[in-house]
């Protein structure tokens, strides 16, 4: 490591900006495992039957709310992360959540438009997933 890492290093850790980074970081990765969860109980990956979430649209909808709630304020927490990846990421899932939520509320909407929504969600957390992996704790 050379001095000026290991400035640049001592000065993060003094004024707050490794704290941040890691807290912000924590935060993303637990709402990114949330999503997953989501995923998985409703069997949102693989084929396009997606019975399960349409049998429980109820349900569905109250862990979209909730997702979005809790994802909203990471949207600006995320900029605190190092590197610019990760905030406009958020902000693309949060899309695909509100979507999919709107979807549900709308029956004429959900043939039509449900699919592409889900595979946006999918695809979005798997870029989120890709950078988290590559973003270390300070």
């Amino acid at each position: 490591m050379s001095k000026k890492e290991a400035i640049s290093g001592a000065l993060n850790l003094l004024s707050g900006a490794t704290t941040r980074h890691n807290k912000a970081l924590r935060e993303v990765s637990e709402w990114s495992e949330t999503i997953q969860k989501f995923i998985t109980v409703y069997y949102l990956y693989g084929g396009s039957s997606f019975s399960l979430l349409l049998e429980n649209i109820g349900h569905a909808k109250f862990d979209l709310t909730a997702i979005a709630y809790k994802g909203r304020p990471l949207i600006n927490r995320a900029m605190k992360i190092k590197g610019d990846k990760i905030s406009p990421l958020v902000s693309e899932i949060l899309n695909s959540v509100e979507n999919l939520r709107r979807h549900l509320l709308n029956p004429s909407l959900q043939n039509k438009k449900i699919n592409e929504t889900i595979i946006n969600l999918r695809s979005s957390h798997e870029k989120l997933k890709g950078a988290l992996a590559e973003i270390e704790l300070m």
